[in-house]
């Protein structure tokens, strides 16, 4: 599993997930939750509930899912954790 559990907020975290969402929103990503729960498990191989969790902010991406992402859409995975 490519996630961490958050135990409580951090603000790098919260600008990751506005970023993974901007993102989305570029790539024309359906705003709808379940759209792009769907989307994200497909695209990183991510379970539905591990997809969930993670545009939800209850799970953060590990270095190697982070740098997935920033491969994807790409984008230095540094602007991923950049306001």
């Amino acid at each position: 599993m490519g996630l961490t559990k958050v135990t409580y907020p951090m603000p790098m975290h919260t600008q990751m997930l506005e970023n993974i969402h901007a993102l989305l929103d570029f790539n024309n990503v359906p705003k709808s939750k379940a759209e792009r729960v769907k989307y994200f498990s497909t695209a990183f191989g991510l379970s539905i509930e591990e997809s969930e969790s993670l545009l939800d902010g209850e799970r953060v991406p590990n270095k190697k899912l982070l740098k997935e992402i920033a491969d994807k859409f790409e984008v230095d995975a540094h602007w991923l954790l950049q306001s």
